[in-house]
């Protein structure tokens, strides 16, 4: 009996020993900046009820990394809105400040219900953050047109797209303290139509533009002055033309490919489309461009990343998962998939999320690690969202392992950011 015990107490602690994970977060970064739409419950895109809690208001919050338990974290209360996707924020290279627009205003306490978005306060504002202290992050702000809906950064020239007519793209220049210098509006004379995202080429000389309505994704060429400043942008070619309801995009880190998530009608299983742009004609005018083919993901999937070695992409899925309660709601998926140089693409899996409408994934700077935002959870009483991590298999098979330990955070938190 003695034997037979030590036996099976060896095998218990082998058992043990094999399950055991430290209930530390890896995540190869400086931080992470995380917004949150505290005025707004998930399931309000599909029928408009807000579900406010009372005093949870928008906010911006700076998590370091490593994190600690009990280890402060910043926060400062920046107006932000869930239906700018994850294109409503940007973060210098050096990690020292965040341009956050607000795609929508603050709603106010009376409000409880909307039939659309049209109904949600215009925004009309973009915040500069000063993230340099993460405990104790700053913000500034300055006007930048009608509903900004992208924004996107390379070096020190910021971009925004808007809906105000005549300037529904603006080029910041920043300079010292992360103020803007120069304010250049341009006009892309586009027509009962919106400009929903702005994405640089790694070069600093092309902008990929996504015109939602018309299905188009355009390519367009910095022309500089005297001073060797960009003055505007030209249309470069003919644009690229997907089938479905374009998202958010973004170039391979070596900028010969461009995917963007084709979001269908919204009850289809999306798809990411990879794109040739020809930035080498000679004649703009007859640049063509290339739509190399598309892949099926999940369903809503208004957020992917790419790996910093161009190999692998992770797409967050929201499926059901933000549909009312009192109807039958979905589970919420990542997508791992592979990205050969040609664009082809293959999804190697799908894993299943606990939360609901994982709206940001990124990678961290090496590529092992990824991080997911969710809105909420399914918890009844205090409604957090949260940011969960999933470590990162590499080579032929490469797979994701959900990490232990996650962060809690405010309610509505649907963008992460990287703090290099």
């Amino acid at each position: 009996m003695k034997n037979l015990s030590a036996t099976l107490g060896m095998a218990l602690l082998s058992v043990t020993t094999a399950l055991a994970q430290k209930p530390t977060i890896e995540f190869n970064a400086r931080g992470i900046v995380a917004l949150s739409d505290g005025d707004m419950a998930a399931s309000a895109s599909v029928d408009g009820k807000l579900l406010k809690q009372v005093g949870v208001k928008d906010a911006l919050t700076v998590y370091p990394l490593p994190i600690k338990q009990g280890q402060e974290v910043g926060s400062s209360p920046v107006p932000n809105s869930a239906f700018g996707w994850t294109r409503n924020a940007t973060i210098t290279s050096d990690g020292r400040y965040a341009y956050v627009i607000e795609s929508r205003a603050q709603t106010t306490d009376s409000l409880k219900s909307v039939k659309s978005i049209a109904e949600l306060p215009a925004g009309s504002t973009m915040y500069i953050v000063d993230i340099s202290n993460l405990a104790k992050p700053t913000a500034r702000k300055v006007p930048v047109g009608k509903n900004p809906t992208a924004v996107d950064m390379l070096g020190s020239n910021l971009l925004i797209t808007s809906e105000e007519t005549g300037k529904e793209l603006r080029l910041f220049e920043i300079g010292a303290g992360g103020l803007p210098t120069r304010n250049v509006p341009i006009a892309l004379n586009l027509q009962n139509a919106r400009a929903t995202d702005v994405t640089w080429h790694p070069d600093g000389e092309f902008v990929a533009i996504t015109v939602e309505e018309t299905k188009e994704i355009w390519l367009f060429k910095a022309k500089r002055n005297a001073q060797n400043k960009i003055a505007t942008f030209e249309p470069f070619g003919t644009p690229a033309k997907i089938t479905g309801k374009p998202g958010p995009g973004a170039f391979t880190p070596d900028g010969t490919l461009f995917i963007v998530s084709d979001l269908k009608d919204g009850s289809a299983a999306s798809e990411l489309t990879a794109i040739q742009f020809n930035t080498t004609a000679e004649d703009p005018k007859t640049a063509e461009h290339k739509v190399l083919g598309s892949t099926a993901v999940g369903i809503g999937a208004e957020s992917f990343s790419i790996s910093p070695d161009g190999t692998t992409i992770v797409t967050a899925n929201k499926n059901a998962s933000a549909q009312p309660w009192e109807g039958n709601v979905g589970k919420a998926t990542l997508s791992l998939l592979t990205l050969a140089k040609d664009g082809k693409m293959a999804k190697v899996a799908d894993y299943d999320l606990d939360g609901i409408a994982p709206e940001s994934v990124i990678f961290d700077k090496t590529g092992d690690n990824v991080a997911v935002s969710l809105y909420e959870y399914f918890d009844y009483g205090n409604r957090n969202g949260g940011i969960e991590f999933f470590k990162v298999t590499k080579g032929g098979t490469p797979a994701l392992t959900k990490q232990l330990a996650k962060i809690s955070a405010p309610k509505g938190c649907y963008t992460v950011k990287i703090i290099p």
